[in-house]
């Protein structure tokens, strides 16, 4: 069961070497509890585009980064998250149990 959050992430941890913009974060802290990224188990890219509202307003769309990652907070559970980036905006969209 899965369930969406789209909730804002406070800090996110990406490697020190080569981020061309999809590197995959390491580990991201959420409702002020740090997570470990132990495997990123899928990554994929919706690119940039745009939209009209039904006024005809044309509304611009950034490019969408998503990973499905594995990851801990330190607890013996762990738990599978959707995190992602948009521009330079990044936040938890949806938790596995």
């Amino acid at each position: 069961m899965t369930k969406r959050y789209r909730e804002s992430i406070e800090e996110v941890e990406l490697p020190t070497t080569g981020d061309d913009g999809a590197a995959a974060p390491t580990a991201f802290t959420w409702r002020g509890n740090r997570y470990q990224v132990l495997q990123v188990l899928g990554h994929w890219r919706e690119d940039p585009g745009w939209w009209r509202r039904p006024d005809g307003e044309p509304v611009q769309i950034e490019q969408t980064d998503l990973w499905r990652v594995e990851a801990a907070n330190g607890r013996p559970t762990r738990g599978v998250y959707e995190v992602v980036r948009r521009g330079g905006t990044w936040r938890l969209d949806r938790v596995w149990d």
